[in-house]
């Protein structure tokens, strides 16, 4: 993130003011003050590294001809807006909620990740290089995987060293013999490669156990599209949007049984790739799932929804092997489902990426991947690797220790950019403390050449710079063999000077890659409508205008699979989401009353006795034996640091978990309910709670219903507390309840209601209290 970009976000309305509401004029229109600098005067200062591969530009202001529209922009387009762009670039993704989570930071342990405006170019020659050989490494790969957990020929040939295999910490030997249905170990793969000095590509290392990433990079290309529309008519782009659909096809083809029942399986919000699971839930309609939403009976994996329990037939997980049951692997693991694997074995489920996928990307075997393609497929490896040096070897360890200070050397089992050393620009210090983990553990590491990544010009703070990327094409492996790649892939930056270290855990960013047509580059024609294959190209379609408000017409949400007719399809509702759905409305609806408390307060419209009782009933941290104006004072103090804070954070925790049935437009609302919470302006979000509740009044029925269950039982036991009437709150809380899923135990809450109805008792109040706490627990 920009440090221009992050201070300007005040005042950018008044500086752009004639462009606020029309960004994409910005990046048609250069926007030149008096002595204004342009991007070209910028780019024509910078020293160009004669080591880096420079992605835009072949000589200094000489661009590629397939890089040359972003290099008429750049020329034309000055710093301010430039950073402008960037800035709305920022908020759409805060807007969004677009983050990962670090967990090496205490204090920060959500961030946005930083985008950069200026879009990386590849040419679809090129790509077409990329394709073939991300194809035919991951086929090689997984015939490895099936052959070490059955054949193993290639460790009698002695090609792979058996004790390599088995000394990797992703092996499994539960997986021995298992006879999958399709015989497929990793569907979603994701290959970095990166460009040495001569802009050869080659593979860094292979990404097969839960690969993530998919979503920066869909989210970036609608940025590209919003904020710079003029050059997507002018260019002609691959287009990537129809992914998730690609991803649900494969996850599909991964059984042989008709229209299987799809989940995807996250071990929670706090994960670092917590928004992608909700995001990719959304895009293909399949439940997102908990480990406690999910329970093994028979060997047959069933979800528990509000109308009983559903069975599932192929998990996309994204929990790592040792976390996905406590039977087989980890005990004290909480994420995964017991019998997990004992349901995988008899055949009743599929888990995508397979458990011990793993072991194919283990760094240590990495080298040996050429030798895999030769091996399985007769080929000769169409991308290369980097030269790799396992440090399990003395004479290789001894070259390693001898140039440290010149070597990148990583941890076989690494990830994330952790527990890297990179020589050049390590201190002695650091060197020294390394050397003697590598003498400790030399088989757990593998060194590597330090290669100067290729550069593409990037906004910075002072400027425009080049910065390091590398790039992620996204594999998905269907079971029938076949193969299939969207064009681009994610793109990630080193947003550091100097720094080669692009993951998102170590302060790296991200841009748009762009695969360009270069068949026609001297034409200027429009840009098609590609269908994702090179060459293949069609007329924009009448409805390209509306495709992006699709939430106008088709809300999208989980449906139960096996029905013929999509409309006759139920919706899937977890058991843990209704409960996360009831404490979003118990919530809103708390933060509206103290809300009006906070505001009676202020205008002095409470007397004495009405703030004792309030004390009394509700919990304020005050004394009812002070006098007014000191209670008064407790009570504001205790509205503004506990109360109206813990109640938003709720709110937010609550819609975190409920991401997979709200409509994406309802969740950005409520994020902003904690952006302005956050800067203490607690009035502005409760009104924005308003547009929230209206929002939810517009989803699903089944999803509207628990929330407004909610909202009402939380009215309900105010008054009970307050000592208030309660009889039209109950005959509203008894309306909800009316509308609940039919022939389930929900309807025994109608008899309590009434009876409570009847009574008006508090002890009625708590046997309905009860009853509904025991139904949702069912689900946890």
């Amino acid at each position: 993130m920009n440090k221009t970009a992050s201070q300007s976000q005040s005042t950018d309305n008044v500086q752009n003011k004639e462009n606020a509401d029309h960004p994409a004029q910005i990046q048609s229109q250069s926007i030149k003050a008096p002595n204004a600098t342009t991007v070209k005067d910028t780019l024509e200062k910078l020293e160009k590294n004669p080591q880096s591969f420079d992605e835009l530009q072949i000589s200094k202001g000489q661009y590629r001809p397939v890089a040359q529209t972003v290099g008429n922009w750049l020329d034309n387009i000055n710093m301010d807006a430039l950073n402008y762009l960037n800035e709305q670039a920022e908020n759409i993704f805060y807007r969004k909620g677009v983050t990962f989570t670090v967990y090496s930071d205490a204090k920060n342990i959500e961030r946005m990740i930083p985008f950069d405006i200026i879009p990386r170019i590849i040419a679809a020659s090129e790509w077409r290089q990329i394709e073939a050989g991300c194809k035919q490494r991951i086929t090689a790969l997984n015939a490895f995987l099936h052959d070490i957990y059955h054949d193993q020929a290639i460790m009698k040939a002695d090609i792979v060293p058996a004790g390599y295999v088995y000394a990797s910490g992703c092996y499994e030997p539960w997986m021995m013999g298992i006879e999958l249905d399709k015989p497929i170990y990793s569907h979603i793969s994701g290959i970095d490669l990166i460009r040495d000095e001569s802009g050869k590509f080659c593979v860094l290392e292979d990404n097969l156990r839960t690969p993530s990433g998919v979503s920066y990079m869909l989210e970036s290309r609608k940025i590209s599209e919003t904020l710079l529309s003029d050059m997507f008519s002018d260019t002609t782009i691959m287009e990537i949007s129809d992914y998730p659909n690609r991803l649900k096809a494969c996850l599909a083809s991964s059984t042989s049984k008709y229209d299987p029942q799809i989940v995807i399986l996250t071990p929670g919000r706090f994960n670092s790739a917590y928004y992608e699971h909700a995001f990719l839930a959304h895009e293909m309609n399949v439940p997102l799932v908990h480990g406690y939403d999910l329970v093994v009976e028979d060997s047959k994996v069933y979800m528990q929804g509000i109308r009983g329990k559903v069975q599932v037939d192929v998990i996309y997980r994204r929990i790592d092997d040792p976390y996905i049951d406590p039977l087989a692997f980890q005990s004290e693991s909480i994420l995964g489902v017991s019998g997990l694997m004992s349901a995988y074995r008899a055949g009743y489920v599929v888990i995508v990426n397979a458990p011990g996928t793993g072991v194919a990307d283990d760094k240590s075997l990495y080298p040996f991947v050429p030798d895999m393609i030769k091996f399985y497929l007769d080929e000769e490896p169409i991308l290369p690797n980097i030269e790799t040096y396992q440090c399990r070897k003395p004479d290789e360890l001894k070259y390693v220790l001898d140039n440290l200070d010149k070597l990148v050397v990583k941890e076989t089992q690494g990830s994330g950019g952790y527990g890297m050393l990179i020589g050049p620009t390590s201190t002695k210090k650091e060197i020294e403390e390394y050397r003697l983990r590598l003498l400790e553990n030399p088989a757990g590491f593998i060194a590597q050449p330090t290669i100067s990544l290729s550069t593409n010009p990037t906004a910075v703070s002072d400027g425009i710079a080049p910065r390091h990327i590398d790039l992620r094409p996204f594999v998905l492996s269907h079971g029938d063999g076949s193969v299939d790649i969207v064009p681009g892939g994610l793109t990630r930056v080193a947003m550091v000077e100097g720094s080669l270290v692009v993951n998102s855990s170590q302060g790296g960013g991200i841009k748009d890659t762009w695969v360009v047509d270069d068949s026609h580059m001297q034409s200027s024609t429009k840009k098609p409508n590609c269908n994702g294959q090179a060459g293949k190209c069609l007329p924009l379609s009448s409805d390209a205008n509306t495709s992006d408000h699709a939430n106008y017409y088709d809300r999208v949400q989980p449906l139960e699979a096996g029905y013929e007719m999509l409309d006759d399809a139920p919706m899937i509702l977890l058991l843990s989401t209704a409960s996360y759905l009831i404490w979003l409305g118990r919530y809103s609806e708390r933060l509206y009353y103290y809300d009006d408390v906070m505001k009676k307060l202020v205008k002095d419209d409470l007397k004495k006795s009405q703030l004792k009782h309030l004390i009394s009933h509700l919990g304020f941290d005050a004394d009812v034996d002070e006098s007014f104006k000191t209670m008064k004072a407790q009570m504001l103090s205790d509205l503004e640091r506990n109360i109206i804070p813990n109640i938003v954070q709720s709110i937010d925790d609550n819609v975190q978990e409920a991401k997979g049935v709200i409509g994406k437009d309802t969740a950005e609302l409520y994020n902003l309910i904690k952006r302005l919470s956050s800067a203490g302006t607690y009035r502005a979000a409760t009104l924005q709670l308003h547009a929230c509740n209206a929002a939810m009044k517009q989803e699903h029925p089944t999803v509207t219903c628990f929330w407004q269950l909610g909202r009402h039982f939380e009215q309900l036991e105010r008054a009970v507390l307050l000592e208030e009437d309660s009889i039209e709150i109950s005959l509203e809380f008894k309306y909800w309840i009316n509308e609940l899923p039919e022939n389930t135990r929900w309807r025994e809450l109608t008899r309590l209601a009434n009876q409570m109805i009847r009574s008006k008792k508090f002890s009625d109040f708590e046997l309905i209290s009860k009853e509904f706490n025991i139904i949702l627990r069912q689900g946890v």
